[in-house]
């Protein structure tokens, strides 16, 4: 069996290689890849199932024979961030869209495995963030990045293809992005910034790269995934309270939350309501925006992520200390 994997010199495709390589010592893993010293950097002796390809998901001349060769084929490439431009759609919703039309003639493919994101389904504007995210609310993306991955789902599920989407909630563990969510905030934690001692009210669903790598393999191979979308991470949200007391705690740090009543942040919340503050980056803090339920994955699979936040973190934080985070990539 030949797995076909992009994105594998980004965060999340580098883990999901690396736990790859690991279960599946023997079988080819083509890897497809736009920067060769990159990948070389990253793995300067590589298995010898690994097999870097040279090319781009916008040119699919030059990765469609080995695509059309793959039984298992996990799509992680993508242009990442909460935010807005055109860019996005090339590199997440064109991108896939050539990917989708060069494996279509494929007879070899068992599963195509996608990637998606939280943000594909987003929430409403107007109204309050108070209930988990399912399966079942409907899709209503507020940035490109989300459009241009739902888009993306979207032409998969039409392709006709023997498919799994994932989505996962926020995802952190070894080989961050520099500049990436959980990167700035640990910085900020280390700076002492004043909003992480304000004790907000929000929530967020969090899952280590590790179990998110297992739940890929799964959602490959298990047969009650078969053209089905999921939610995935760990059971319960985590509060944003925990989140900065548990950092702070795996830092070292003698952290005390600031005695905030609600109108103090009431007026931090409209201070950072200006136009130029990102509403979505806001309202995480104050919202269970970006809280979900996993439960639809653990009935169809009986998996459930490990790692406990604060293990995860320990993890992430030891791993970075041994060099310098690496550059962001996707």
């Amino acid at each position: 069996m030949t797995i076909f994997l992009t994105g594998s010199t980004g965060f999340l495709g580098r883990n999901l290689l690396n736990y790859l390589v690991k279960i599946q010592p023997h079988q080819p893993i083509v890897c497809l890849v736009r920067d060769l010293n990159k990948a070389k950097t990253q793995w300067p002796n590589p298995p010898a199932n690994i097999r870097w390809l040279v090319g781009d998901l916008l040119q699919p001349e030059s990765y469609r024979e080995a695509l059309q060769a793959a039984e298992l084929v996990f799509h992680v490439a993508a242009l990442v961030g909460l935010r807005n431009g055109d860019a996005f759609f090339t590199q997440n919703t064109e991108a896939t869209r050539q990917l989708v039309e060069a494996l279509t003639p494929s007879s070899r493919l068992q599963r195509l495995v996608f990637v998606s994101s939280i943000s594909a389904t987003d929430r409403d504007p107007a109204s309050p963030a108070t209930e988990c995210m399912t399966e079942a609310f409907p899709p209503q993306p507020q940035t490109d990045y989300g459009r241009s991955k739902l888009q993306a789902e979207q032409l998969i599920t039409a392709s006709g293809l023997p498919y799994t989407i994932m989505v996962p909630a926020y995802i952190y563990g070894p080989h961050l992005r520099v500049g990436s969510s959980t990167d700035r905030l640990i910085n900020d934690m280390k700076a002492g910034k004043r909003y992480t001692r304000f004790p907000f009210p929000g929530a967020i669903s969090e899952i280590h790269v590790d179990d998110l790598s297992e739940a890929l393999w799964i959602a490959a191979t298990h047969p009650k995934t078969l053209n089905e979308r999921f939610l995935i991470s760990n059971p319960q949200p985590l509060s944003i309270v925990a989140a900065f007391a548990t950092l702070a705690e795996c830092l070292g740090l003698d952290h005390t939350f600031t005695p905030s009543p609600a109108s103090h942040l009431e007026r931090y919340r409209r201070q950072k309501s200006a136009p130029a503050a990102n509403p979505i980056l806001r309202r995480i803090l104050w919202e269970h925006y970006f809280a979900c339920s996993p439960a639809k994955w653990y009935q169809a699979t009986g998996h459930q992520p490990q790692i406990t936040f604060s293990e995860g973190v320990r993890k992430t934080l030891s791993h970075s200390a041994q060099g310098a985070l690496p550059a962001r990539s996707h």
